[in-house]
């Protein structure tokens, strides 16, 4: 019987899509909507919520995920023990909300009054996470992917509408819009999920819960500041209108982190099961096979970056077209951190992770503040690729030395760099010729990718 991995790539790739690729989707509007200063402030309320969420939900959702792949047995009583606790802790952060509004919003650069709702906003999403966590460990692909279609669409005509109807403040359209959608989604998981949450409180689940979900709280933060903290060191040093051209090009960047988040989704629980198999052969078939596929895709995102940007945006965004390649190759390199990651995952050692993952971070700060006073955002996008390699290289270590169960061997993340490396001198040279001559050799470079795919039989082998 073929495995579900493929097809629940291809159903979490169109999921994802409109779940971390929603603002990549609503680009061809939105720049036309909106000029650089509100985008790069729309862009700074959505790191705010990344950011932030993480301390909200105390990162629970991924102990859901973890606990129900390894085992479902009493997982009722396991998602009941965490939500007896998690919603009187967050309405005690709703009522200390004065404390700490002031610093955290100047920390975020955002304004004082629009803290409340960035607060709300994740409150609510902590339980359309837990939710779609649920359905991700279960293995539930096509329900999650109709939940964040129908999620996520509602969400970008609403973005649309208020944008065009706002003659100021243009980016409350995401406030707006996120608001309303999430409502409507918490009342709809009361309704379908009430069997779910039927367990009895116990104190050894919570604890279970807890232990694995808040020594990984510094890894999902550093993870989310390593793709946020740029924007926010550019807003600070270069102003919103530079932080807005950054933040174009990083939401088009995420057409490949789409692609890779959609493969570890589908990719994850069968390797847990591989791994308690000790098939070991079967890892490093799929993790090869499944490395070659998206290179590739990476590939051919950055050959079409500079057209992405011509026919997405209007020519004041036209200043992303140099940085966007460089984006693609740091964004690219989650691949590979996530292949050795996943070891370290399985065992449990979420303090390793979060110390791995701090260290880029750190990495990635320092970088930013040297290069971008040298050469402006171009420096946060190098900035970028150095720290995802380092992340990369970091949870090998972990994983090789520590926990001493990777498999995976340190030459996937030096081929994997070069050659993206190599193919970024490619494009700055592609860019350079006639537009004719350069869009001919592309699209023969296209054709060439897809007569590899079909000839060695990369979806097939995927399949298996």
């Amino acid at each position: 019987m073929k495995s579900k991995t493929l097809t629940n790539f291809f159903n979490y790739a169109l999921g994802d899509i409109f779940v971390k690729g929603f603002l990549f989707i609503s680009l061809p509007l939105l720049s036309n909507l909106l000029d650089p200063i509100q985008y790069g402030y729309l862009s700074l309320i959505n790191t705010a919520i990344m950011i932030l969420y993480v301390f909200i939900s105390l990162n629970l959702q991924n102990a859901i995920t973890n606990r129900f792949m390894i085992t479902s047995e009493n997982f009722n009583s396991y998602l009941s023990s965490i939500l007896y606790f998690i919603i009187p802790f967050q309405i005690i952060l709703i009522i200390l909300e004065p404390l700490y509004r002031v610093s955290v919003s100047s920390f975020l650069g955002i304004n004082e009054k629009d803290f409340i709702y960035v607060l709300s906003i994740c409150v609510m999403l902590t339980y359309i996470y837990i939710y779609t966590s649920y359905l991700q460990a279960s293995s539930q692909s096509k329900r999650y992917v109709i939940f964040n279609i129908i999620a996520k669409v509602s969400e970008i005509i609403l973005i649309f509408s208020f944008a065009y109807f706002l003659t100021s403040n243009q980016y409350m359209s995401k406030i707006y819009a996120q608001m309303i959608v999430n409502i409507i989604l918490i009342v709809y998981i009361l309704m379908i999920s009430s069997k779910l949450n039927r367990g009895k409180f116990d104190f050894i689940y919570l604890k279970e819960a807890l232990m694995f979900s808040l020594p990984l709280i510094v890894h999902v933060l550093s993870n989310s500041l390593l793709s946020q903290a740029d924007k926010l060191i550019i807003n600070k040093m270069m102003g919103t209108y530079s932080a807005g051209i950054y933040s174009f090009a990083y939401n088009v960047g995420m057409c490949v982190i789409v692609v890779i988040m959609a493969w570890n989704s589908s990719w994850q629980p069968k390797l847990y099961e591989l791994i308690n198999n000790r098939n070991y052969c079967s890892i490093k078939i799929t993790t090869y096979t499944g490395t070659i596929l998206i290179f590739l895709i990476c590939v051919l995102s950055m050959l079409f970056s500079k057209e992405m940007v011509i026919f997405l945006a209007s020519d004041k965004y036209y200043d992303s077209i140099s940085i966007l390649p460089l984006i693609i190759i740091g964004n690219s390199l989650i691949h590979v951190y996530l292949i050795y990651v996943n070891f370290v995952f399985y065992k449990k050692k979420t303090i390793i992770i979060s110390c791995a993952t701090l260290g880029a971070l750190v990495i990635n700060v320092i970088l930013n503040y040297y290069l971008i006073p040298k050469f402006g955002i171009a420096g946060s996008a190098w900035a970028t690729v150095i720290a995802y390699f380092f992340l990369a290289a970091l949870h090998y270590a972990t994983g090789t030395y520590i926990t001493k169960n990777n498999i995976i061997s340190f030459k996937y993340l030096i081929f994997y760099t070069i050659g993206l490396l190599f193919i970024y001198r490619v494009v700055l040279y592609l860019n350079e010729l006639n537009t004719i001559v350069s869009l001919l050799i592309k699209f023969m470079i296209l054709l060439i990718i897809m007569m590899f795919i079909v000839k060695f039989k990369i979806l097939k082998l995927l399949s298996n």
